[in-house]
């Protein structure tokens, strides 16, 4: 049984995608946050790969975690690929 990610981990400039996340019902948290998570927002407009290192602690390296860059997406697009955990290339 596929569970959809709920739990996603977002930069603290994403504060408005994060509203729209919880208005749908996920749980967002931020780089402080001392638990597990499905996912992780990022903009690589405003910071690069090695960003992902501050939450090296909060992926279950059972289960992984989803990485999306939201550069110019609409949030529409963003929970497409959270619920269909719709990877695309990073370069």
């Amino acid at each position: 049984m596929f569970i959809l990610p709920r739990i996603v981990a977002i930069q603290d400039n994403l504060k408005n995608i994060g509203k729209e996340l919880e208005a749908r019902g996920y749980e967002v948290v931020h780089e402080d946050y001392d638990g597990y998570v499905d996912a992780i927002l990022y903009d690589s407009d405003c910071s690069r790969l090695s960003y992902l290192h501050n939450f090296d602690n909060v992926i279950d390296m059972n289960r992984g975690a989803i990485v999306i860059d939201v550069k110019n997406k609409e949030i529409n697009k963003i929970i497409y690929a959270l619920e269909n955990r719709a990877y695309e290339s990073l370069f």
